[in-house]
């Protein structure tokens, strides 16, 4: 075959929405149904096809850079260099690693000035960027650590482990590590948390999936959202959608100032929320227009919700209205594959799994909150952040979830692989007013 097989950065941490009926939805379904016509072309060597296709696939998702990436290939198999390398700028613009200087799609340009200027952009993207250090190391390997939350009274951080189904405590001080939840909670694989200070409560969502320990088939879609007093750690609650309601995974929430938790839904691709006393999740917005919501924050003046949407980029949800828009973003910029979403005094802190590299990202809003107007690494390229999953804003620091080991799984054994289990580390990054 000439050239590479097609490269595919993006990858969806656990579940897209299904049967989610939006435009938005539509949208990604025609974009993904053209990048398949584009796989299928270039394996057939259909290259005009193959370029039609991706062509199509970029008019719809202009900020996806697998798709920006290809289509630069497939403008250099048809002899058009200027539009090749217009594409690819665009990628190393973004922040983005790519195999261009060994790929062989790209052998016309070789040797041209052009190429080579946009090859030094993409390693300069391969640099290490930030200064964050490891905080401390939980010497247990094989949690799956997703979640982590901060008791701002005590400093001690909650981390949640998926595979072992359970919330370990971290002592602010000393960093010794014991068990905080107990096995006849009930516990599913644990995802977000927060503490509402307030009420002194750890919230955590809880949900069923492959990879925690003693999954059975009939566990698939069962998901809630568990509530602890933080000093004692009894469990306080459980709090789970209506009886029949179908299937969930509750990945991640927050706590407004009057105790209402909101809580995104990747399964239904929605938003859902409990009620400050109630006993029982409502439909917030459900289905809304995501196809796989994540991290989520509320703005400064508790009226709207931020959510990170990981097909997508980040929407705005009005609270009153419920309506939803996307924020626009320079052409130059992705918001895509963003896990963990939080406010900051600047605009927006986010953690970038789905992209390569994985990255902390800051992102400045216009006055208005409607419009991303330009993002910067905060943290990149780093061997301290393999895998980052969420976080803890503090001020100026920002705590993050750095090794989650969901790439140790091993789905067709249900076991972790031994081989690429890690000691889960959080990684402590200073947040500077550039920021």
């Amino acid at each position: 075959m000439r050239g590479r097989t097609l490269l595919v950065m993006l990858c969806v941490p656990w579940v897209l929405g299904a049967g989610v009926s939006s435009a938005f939805q539509d949208t990604l379904d025609r974009a993904r149904a053209a990048f398949q016509r584009a796989q299928s072309a270039y394996l057939a060597k259909q290259y005009e096809a193959y370029r039609q296709s991706l062509k199509e696939a970029v008019a719809l998702r202009p900020h996806q850079p697998t798709y920006l990436y290809n289509l630069a290939g497939a403008e250099a198999l048809a002899g058009h260099p200027g539009e090749a390398l217009k594409w690819l700028e665009r990628v190393a613009r973004m922040g983005m690693v790519v195999p261009a200087a060994s790929d062989a799609d790209f052998s016309s340009l070789r040797g041209s000035s052009g190429f080579e200027k946009v090859l030094e952009r993409i390693r300069r993207n391969e640099r290490p960027v930030g200064g964050g250090r490891p905080l401390f190391r939980v010497h247990e390997k094989g949690l799956i650590a997703e979640g982590l939350a901060r008791d701002p009274a005590s400093g001690d951080f909650f981390l949640g482990s998926v595979r072992q189904r359970k919330i370990l405590r971290i002592d602010g001080r000393t960093f010794q590590v014991r068990d905080f939840s107990s096995a006849s909670d009930g516990l599913l694989g644990v995802f977000g948390m927060k503490v509402d200070a307030a009420r002194g409560v750890l919230w955590a969502c809880s949900s069923a999936l492959a990879e925690m320990e003693g999954y059975r088939k009939e566990d698939g879609g069962r998901a809630g959202v568990f509530a602890y007093d933080v000093k004692t750690g009894r469990l306080i609650g459980k709090h789970f959608p209506p009886s029949g309601s179908e299937a969930r995974v509750f990945g991640d929430l927050a706590v407004d100032s009057a105790g209402d938790v909101f809580v995104t839904d990747s399964l239904s691709a929605g938003l859902w929320i409990l009620r400050a006393g109630a006993d029982s999740l409502e439909r917030f917005l459900v289905p809304g227009p995501f196809s796989s919501p994540q991290g989520l924050d509320l703005s400064a003046d508790g009226k709207s919700l931020f959510v990170a949407d990981y097909a997508w980029g980040i929407f705005r949800v009005d609270r009153s209205t419920r309506a939803a828009i996307l924020l626009g973003t320079p052409e130059d910029v992705t918001l895509l594959g963003i896990d963990g979403l939080y406010r900051s005094a600047g605009g927006l802190l986010a953690i970038q799994n789905g992209t390569q590299p994985n990255r902390v990202i800051s992102i400045k809003l216009d006055a208005g909150g409607a419009r991303a107007k330009s993002l910067s690494v905060i943290e990149a390229s780093t061997e301290l952040l393999p895998g980052p999953t969420l976080g803890v804003l503090e001020g100026a620091r920002f705590y993050v979830m750095a090794n989650s080991e969901w790439d140790a799984f091993d789905p067709a054994r249900g076991e972790m692989d031994a081989s690429k289990t890690r000691f889960p580390a959080i990684l402590r990054v200073e947040i500077s007013e550039r920021f």
